[in-house]
């Protein structure tokens, strides 16, 4: 299967949530906001995402947003960024590079990082390894690692990775703790060794670009430096294992739980408001109206069609 971190983050702080987002009706579905409301953060994020782009590239690509309102915040978050990061020169290799990684063919008994051989029994059991640990054959190539660097930076002989997040005014998600213990920075590290054979590959980086307040009286505003997070070999290691785990356990679910009512994890469904799935998951109500009335199907943000897998 497909894995990516966002995923692999929704699963692991509640199931039930991940398959509301990301198979029901085959797409996932997402929230329509009511009249007034405008616009969600992900749909701002992605059009910064447009913008940030067709910046690196130096070309005109994408047309606006219908949502004048939208596109204004966009245009004023985007002037603030090229005041505040005047760039100069940028060595950059990539912008906006989406891909596709084949993950490790870890044991899915015992996960061991250990090497796992071939059988010799590859011609009666084509496409299965052979885990020493456990004594397990096991089937090959099961998932797969994808998702969309930023930017690619070649900085004094190194590649660095640039990550762009945009935040409401007042959120703690991108605090510099918080990224310091995520694991998105070592999965790109380590997809970036393999995306690009041949180079060095340094750090990754954070830029937090901060929204403008609700009225507009406070301008978008940006940390005092990219925030750069390094990992070791042990802790990309440690990453790619539990992804791998990750997605075993959302293909276990699948088979298990299929469009039922899957494993839910309550003490999340109020943090700063209410899970965007909340309605579906009242006990005894019949979710239709609500589905058909307040959701529509989810639109893939990563449009991974015709690009190929990295082995």
């Amino acid at each position: 299967m497909d894995i990516d971190n966002s995923r692999a983050s929704c699963f692991r702080r509640c199931a039930w949530e991940f398959y509301e987002a990301y198979l029901r009706n085959g797409t996932g579905v997402e929230p329509i906001l009511p009249p007034g409301e405008g616009y969600s953060p992900l749909l701002f994020g992605a059009r910064m995402h447009e913008r940030l782009e067709e910046y690196y590239k130096g070309v005109l690509k994408y047309p606006p947003n219908p949502n004048d309102i939208l596109e204004t915040e966009a245009e004023i978050m985007m002037q603030a960024y090229q005041a505040r990061y005047p760039e100069v020169v940028l060595d950059i290799v990539d912008v906006e590079r989406t891909f596709r990684v084949q993950l490790p063919d870890l044991c899915p008994l015992c996960y061991s990082l250990e090497f796992v051989e071939v059988s010799e029994h590859a011609d009666v059991w084509p496409g299965q390894m052979y885990c020493k640990a456990c004594d397990h054959y096991f089937h090959t190539g099961r998932h797969v690692l994808v998702g969309k660097m930023d930017l690619a930076v070649r900085n004094e002989g190194l590649l660095d990775i640039w990550d762009h997040k945009t935040e409401k005014r007042g959120s703690k998600s991108n605090l510099p703790q918080k990224w310091g213990a995520r694991d998105q920075a070592s999965l790109y590290l380590w997809a970036a060794e393999k995306l690009y054979p041949g180079e060095q590959i340094g750090n990754f980086y954070v830029n937090v670009l901060t929204r403008q307040s609700d009225k507009g009286q406070v301008g978008p505003s940006f940390p005092a430096e990219r925030q750069k997070l390094e990992r070791n070999q042990k802790a990309i290691d440690i990453a790619i294992r539990d992804i791998v785990i990750v997605a075993d356990e959302i293909e276990r679910y699948q088979r298990i739980f299929k469009d039922g009512e899957w494993p839910s994890n309550r003490e999340n469904c109020y943090g700063w408001g209410y899970c965007a799935y909340y309605q579906l998951h009242r006990y005894g109500e019949d979710p239709a109206l609500i589905l058909e009335h307040k959701f529509r199907p989810k639109e893939e943000y990563l449009h991974l069609g015709g690009v190929p897998i990295i082995q």
